[in-house]
């Protein structure tokens, strides 16, 4: 039954794909089911612009406009030490079959006139200069560009570095200069961001604009900003994913942009969301903020939707254990999400070695990539090639019922970043609702809530034989590690649909004057 319409359209603001994005595709779709008009804008992927939509909520994917990018520190340093190096590899390229050329012109030109039909022998040996005089030129500029073909790769090679002494400088001096808006100096992608989605949110005349992480608070905020002037008022919902201070950066440089990023912008929300208690605590704490985030844990929803229930793979599999081709009494872990070295997927590889009997399923991206292929190398040192399963993702609400026919959940995050202390990250719940016992490393949010719940056990991060301990402990009593899930109203609270009532009513409240 459709719900009954709500005043207010909402724009919800992102900077990915929304592809595998289910915290994204989850409050887009809620929030529509809940009445609300909803228009969800993300980046194009390389096929170009699409529409499409998400249950009632309608997607946009919008292609990113180009900026010349700011020259760093670096680069000018690096032209000042190479500075016959050309803009591109391309450019070298070119300018280096030039010279091809211009051998071509000389060994026409060194045949001499009277080599030519119809010439008569007294003729010019070349037209324009002497001859000699243009081998001579043509040796100078062949020099020249060898010159610069060799300090073009030295010199590009600058651009591709984000951390180091130089990139230090660079952020403490424009840091010093501009404090939290010395993003525009150090980071200006958010610009790009800014100028591709703006025509699109001013179409749609959005009273509500939800920002999904970092990267969007300031592009919501500043389009906020401009409508508040202008007389207008929009509410704006800051939705923050991670603790930005402790993002994994590729730099220092990089990492000053986001902090200066978030803090210029953050006091322009209404309200502000976040996904864990303990990060709650966090964004209250580095921003002062009046009150506390509210929190919406990233947890999946119980309900199949209707229009995915004969989802099934490629394979025509409808469940993971049919997707590896196991049956049921073969041993069966499982890991879903992101696929890189943070994740601690190796330690997990390894550990089959000391557990001959266990498969072990990953449903995950990039499956053509590096890092997956570094997987399937290790599993083939440790004897395990054939017991090691990749598959790619799978849509969100089939996700739980695919996970179920597995034996356990393995979440080996590695411990030390901020942010993997504080996750209750979506496969931790994902797991939850299939009913499936866990094991996680000692990340200290998760492990203090399976220690509280005890639908599990706790493994030292990137110890391989303490996984596989806590592995084969869980596979032997699988079913006490299971009872934590019949206890009356366990699982309800760690469902999407008991988190969308905190989005709707955080929705009522800022759309209140709208009824």
């Amino acid at each position: 039954m459709t719900p009954a319409k709500r005043p207010g359209r909402v724009v919800m603001l992102v900077d990915n794909t929304i592809d595998g994005d289910s915290r994204v595709q989850k409050s887009a779709r809620a929030m529509a089911d809940a009445g609300w008009e909803v228009h969800l804008l993300g980046k194009a992927p390389v096929a170009g612009a699409d529409e499409y939509e998400i249950g009632q909520a309608q997607v946009h994917r919008i292609p990113l406009k180009h900026l010349v990018a700011r020259k760093t520190l670096r680069l000018r340093l690096h032209r000042l030490r190479y500075p016959l190096a050309y803009p591109s590899k391309a450019r070298s390229e070119f300018k280096r079959n030039q010279i091809e050329v211009d051998r071509a012109e000389l060994q026409v030109g060194s045949i001499g006139a009277a080599a030519r039909t119809g010439i008569s022998a007294a003729g010019p040996t070349t037209r324009g200069l002497p001859f000699v005089v243009q081998r001579v030129a043509a040796k100078v500029r062949r020099d020249f560009i060898e010159a610069r073909a060799k300090q073009t790769p030295v010199a590009l090679g600058a651009r591709v570095k984000h951390d180091g002494t130089l990139e230090d400088i660079e952020a403490r001096v424009w840091t010093a200069l501009m404090g939290d808006r010395a993003w525009r100096r150090l980071d200006p992608l958010p610009y790009r961001y800014e100028i591709s989605y703006q025509a699109e949110i001013d179409r749609l005349k959005p009273d509500l604009i939800h920002a999904h992480d970092f990267r969007m608070i300031g592009v919501a905020a500043r389009y906020v900003a401009r409508a508040r002037r202008s007389g207008r008022t929009i509410r704006l919902v800051y939705d923050a994913h991670e603790f930005v201070p402790g993002l994994n950066a590729p730099g220092k440089k990089w990492l000053a942009a986001q902090i200066g990023y978030e803090r210029e912008h953050i006091g322009y929300a209404d309200a502000v969301v976040t996904v864990s208690p303990a990060l709650a605590e966090m964004l209250e704490a580095s921003h002062s903020l009046v009150e506390r985030p509210e929190v919406t844990l990233n947890a999946p929803p119980k309900l199949v939707a209707s229009e995915n229930a004969a989802w099934a793979t490629e394979s025509g599999a409808r469940d993971v254990r049919a997707a590896c081709g196991l049956s049921a009494e073969v041993q069966l872990a499982v890991y879903c999400g992101a696929a890189g070295p943070q994740r601690g997927l190796l330690t997990l590889v390894e550990a089959l070695e000391f557990l001959p009997h266990t498969h072990a399923a990953f449903v995950t991206n990039n499956l053509d990539g590096a890092y997956v292929a570094s997987l399937r190398k290790k599993a083939a040192k440790v004897g395990a090639s054939d017991r090691v399963h990749f598959m790619p993702y799978v849509p969100y609400d089939v996700l739980v019922g695919f996970l179920s026919t597995a034996d356990i959940g393995v979440h080996p995050l590695r411990k030390g970043p901020v942010n993997h202390e504080v996750a209750l990250s979506t496969k931790f719940f994902e797991f939850m609702q299939a009913r499936l016992p866990v094991v996680v490393s000692d990340v200290k949010a998760m492990a203090d809530e399976v220690g509280r719940v005890g639908n599990g056990l706790v493994f030292r991060s990137e110890d391989t034989k303490d996984l596989a301990r806590a592995v084969e402990a869980v596979l032997g009593d699988r079913e006490r590690f299971r009872r934590p899930y019949d206890r009356p109203g366990m699982l309800d609270e760690w469902s999407w649909e008991a988190q969308t009532e905190r989005y709707v009513a955080l929705y009522e409240r800022l759309l209140a004057d709208l009824s």
